[in-house]
C-alpha cells in the first residue's frame, strides 16, 4: 500500500477503518448475536416478542469443549546438523520458559471461549523493549483480542495476503501518556467509540492500530484515537536510531545549533567483541582481509552482521472450523442458533401453562371461607348437618410432558450438531455397557472435535514461530533458560541469536536461518492429563516395565517419571532414592577395594604399602609405572 508523502496521515487511515467498519458491519452484527445468545439472549428472531424462559443450551455446549490444556512447543531444523537440531533444542526450551512466565493459562482460557462463540478468535504478539530485568532487556507482549474489536481488510481471508487491518482497544488518556509519551494536551484530543465496552464512560478513551505493508512489503504502525496521532512508525520491525538530519551524527553527539532529529533504520551491527557461539566458534569482531594492492598485507575491518526483521503482522487468528470465504471459523453459536431459538419458545410455552394452571376449589355460594390457620393457611366452616360432598376441585394442570421430550430431542440434536455426546460432557451414561464400550464412544465423540484441536494447535505454531522471529531480531544479551532432563536433573541453558547466524561464503556476508518448523508436541507433554499420567506411571511400575519393583533404582525411575507430570512431593521422593542409590555404591565400592587391598597384600607383600610392579594401587587414581612411579594421568 503506497501512501503519498504529503497526505494527511490521520485523515487517511481514519477514512481507511470508517470503510472497513461499514464493509464489515453485517459481520459485527453477526457476532453480536452469537455473543449475546451465549449470554443467553431471550430475544425471537422474527419477532417483537420476547422469550420468557430461556434454557441455555449455547453456553452449556460451549462450556463442555473448553479445553485447559495449552500445548508444548515442538520445533525441528528444515536441514539437520548437529548444530541445527541443537538450535531447535535450544527454541523449545525458549519457548517453554515464556508458556510459564506469560499468563498463557489465562489467555488459554479466554481463547477457548471466544473461539467457539465467534468462530475464532485474534492473538497479538509484540515486542517489549520495556520489559527488563538485571540481566535481560526486552520480551514479547502477547495478547488475545475479541474478534468484535478486529476489523481486516474487506474480501480478504487470509492475514497473510492483507495490506492492512485494524485492531481497537479501550484504555484510559493517562495510560496514553505513559505508553505513547504524548503530551496531556495531545490526550485530551482523544475520543470515545460507542462500543459496549466504553459506554457512558468519561475518561476512557478508543485506541485504533493500523498495521499496513508499504510498497516493498514490509509492515508499519500508525495508532490514534479521534484527533490525536499516538504513533506513526514506518518499517515497524526496523532497528531505529535517532540522529540529526543536518549532520547525520547521533543525536547525544550533535553539535548543530538546530538540531533536526529524526529516526532512521539500522540495517547492520557492528560487532565490538568477539561472539563466541554454543558449538565452541567464535565470531570475529575483526574480519582479516586481503589487501589487493600489496602482496601479503593483512587488514581487518569491523564485522558487521545484519539485523534479522520480520515480514507479517503481528497477528495469528486462531480458528474454530475452516470456512473457504471467512477470515475467522464457524462459530459453533451459528450452526445451534435454530435449535436455541426453538427451545427458547417450548420453555415459554412451558412456563405459560404452569402459570396458567392450578387447582380450582368448588363450594357451595354461602359457604364461609376463613384465613385465620397459621398452619393450613385456610379453614373452611361447614353449616350444621352439611355434608363434605357438596365441596370439590377442579384440577386444570396442563400436559407438559411432550413440551419436556420435544425440547430434550432439539437439544441432543444440538449437541449431535457440534459432536458433543453425554459421555463427554462427564454426564451419567450407565446403560449396562462394559467401561471399554464407553471408552470407544467417547473418542468417537472426542474424533469429531480433532478439527478444532488441529486449528488450535496450528495458532500456537504461528504464535511460536512468531515468539522465535521476535528474539532472532530483538533479544540483545543471551536468554538464560532453566530445564529439566529425562531424569528430574535440572540444568541451565541459554538462547543466544548469534548461533543462529550463517555465513554465505559466495555472497561473503552473514545472515540469520530462521529455516525451522514449528508445531506441537502431540503427546501433550506432562501438562495435560496429569492424573491420568500418574496412573500410567503406576501401573507401568506395577506391570515391571520400568524394571524390578523392589529396586532402588526402579523406584527412582518412576518417581523421576511422576516429577515430570508435576506429581505432589514427586522431589523429596527422587531425592531419598537417589540418595540411597549413592550410599549403596559408596558402600559397594568400599568394601571392593578393601578386599582387593586384603588380597593384594596377602599374595604380594609391599613395603610402605607400594604396589606391586605393574599392578596400581587400589586408592590411587594415577597410573604407576614399572618402577612403581606415577605417570601423572590423571
Amino acid at each position: 500500500m503506497q501512501i503519498d508523502k504529503h497526505t494527511d496521515r490521520l485523515r487517511f487511515f481514519s477514512d481507511l477503518y470508517q470503510n472497513a467498519k461499514n464493509q464489515l458491519s453485517e459481520v459485527s452484527d453477526k457476532l453480536r448475536r452469537h455473543y449475546e445468545q451465549y449470554k443467553g439472549s431471550d430475544l425471537i428472531d422474527g419477532s417483537t416478542e420476547r422469550a420468557s424462559a430461556v434454557r441455555n443450551i449455547t453456553y452449556e455446549i460451549v462450556e463442555s469443549q473448553v479445553n485447559s490444556d495449552i500445548p508444548a512447543p515442538k520445533v525441528e531444523a528444515k536441514r539437520y546438523s548437529l548444530r541445527h537440531d541443537r538450535n531447535a533444542t535450544d527454541i523449545e526450551r525458549l519457548l517453554a520458559k515464556i508458556r510459564d512466565e506469560l499468563p498463557f493459562e489465562e489467555l488459554n482460557d479466554i481463547d477457548e471461549r471466544y473461539t467457539y462463540i465467534f468462530g475464532g478468535s485474534i492473538w497479538l504478539v509484540e515486542w517489549d523493549s520495556d520489559k527488563e530485568d538485571a540481566r535481560e532487556r526486552g520480551g514479547v507482549r502477547v495478547s488475545c483480542i475479541s474478534p468484535t474489536d478486529f476489523f481486516p481488510q474487506p474480501h480478504i481471508y487470509r492475514i497473510e495476503d492483507m495490506e492492512y487491518c485494524f485492531l481497537r482497544f479501550t484504555t484510559t488518556r493517562e495510560e496514553l501518556s505513559r505508553r505513547y509519551g504524548v503530551t496531556q494536551a495531545e490526550a485530551n484530543l482523544a475520543a470515545t467509540e460507542e462500543t459496549d465496552a466504553c459506554r457512558g464512560e468519561e475518561d476512557t478513551v478508543t485506541v485504533v492500530v493500523c498495521f499496513w505493508r508499504d510498497e516493498a512489503g514490509e509492515v508499519s504502525r500508525f495508532v490514534w484515537s479521534g484527533d490525536a496521532v499516538l504513533s506513526d512508525i514506518e518499517h515497524y520491525y526496523g532497528r531505529k536510531k535517532c540522529a540529526c538530519r543536518v549532520c547525520g551524527k547521533p543525536v547525544e553527539f550533535c553539535t548543530c545549533e538546530t538540531p533536526r532529529p529524526t529516526l532512521s533504520d539500522e540495517e547492520e551491527e557492528v560487532l565490538t567483541h568477539d561472539i563466541l557461539l554454543e558449538d565452541g566458534t567464535v565470531i570475529l569482531a575483526k574480519t582479516p582481509v586481503f589487501s589487493e594492492n600489496s602482496d601479503g598485507v593483512v587488514r581487518e575491518i569491523p564485522t558487521r552482521v545484519p539485523y534479522y526483521r520480520p515480514k507479517c503482522f503481528p497477528i495469528v487468528i486462531r480458528k474454530n472450523t475452516s470456512s473457504a470465504s471467512d477470515l475467522l471459523g464457524q462459530s459453533d453459536c451459528e450452526f445451534i442458533r435454530p435449535e436455541q431459538q426453538q427451545i427458547n419458545k417450548i420453555e415459554s410455552r412451558i412456563m405459560q401453562k404452569l402459570m396458567r394452571s392450578g387447582i380450582t376449589p368448588l363450594v357451595p355460594e354461602d359457604a364461609t371461607v376463613t384465613l385465620n390457620n397459621a398452619v393450613f393457611g385456610q379453614v373452611i366452616r361447614l353449616r350444621p348437618g352439611e355434608s363434605a360432598a357438596s365441596y370439590g376441585t377442579v384440577d386444570t394442570t396442563p400436559n407438559i410432558s411432550q413440551d419436556i421430550a420435544q425440547a430434550e430431542r432439539l437439544y441432543e440434536h444440538a449437541k449431535r450438531i457440534i459432536g458433543i455426546s453425554d459421555a463427554y460432557q462427564g454426564l451419567d451414561t450407565a446403560r449396562g455397557e462394559s467401561g471399554y464400550s464407553r471408552q470407544i464412544r467417547i473418542q468417537q465423540a472426542a474424533g469429531r472435535l480433532e478439527s478444532k484441536r488441529r486449528m488450535k494447535y496450528t495458532a500456537y505454531a504461528a504464535i511460536d514461530r512468531l515468539i522465535f522471529s521476535y528474539y532472532l531480531a530483538y533479544a540483545d544479551e543471551p536468554r538464560h533458560v532453566t530445564y529439566t532432563d529425562s531424569f528430574g536433573v535440572k540444568h541451565a541453558s541459554t538462547f543466544n541469536r548469534y548461533d543462529f547466524l550463517e555465513y554465505d561464503p559466495a555472497e561473503g556476508r552473514y545472515y540469520y536461518d530462521d529455516g525451522y518448523l514449528f508445531s506441537v508436541d502431540l503427546s501433550g507433554g506432562p501438562e495435560q492429563q496429569r492424573e491420568e499420567m500418574w496412573e500410567k506411571n503406576l501401573k507401568n511400575l506395577q506391570a515391571g516395565t520400568l524394571g524390578d519393583p523392589a529396586d532402588p533404582a526402579t523406584l527412582l525411575r518412576y518417581w523421576q517419571n511422576q516429577e515430570r507430570a508435576h506429581y505432589p512431593f514427586a522431589r523429596e521422593n527422587v531425592t531419598y532414592f537417589f540418595d540411597m542409590i549413592k550410599r549403596k555404591e559408596r558402600e559397594k565400592n568400599g568394601q571392593a577395594e578393601q578386599e582387593i587391598l586384603v588380597s593384594d597384600q596377602r599374595d604380594n607383600p609391599s613395603v610402605d604399602g607400594i604396589a606391586p610392579v605393574g599392578r596400581p594401587h587400589p586408592l590411587h587414581s594415577g597410573v604407576v609405572g614399572l618402577a612403581g612411579q606415577d605417570t601423572g594421568a590423571h
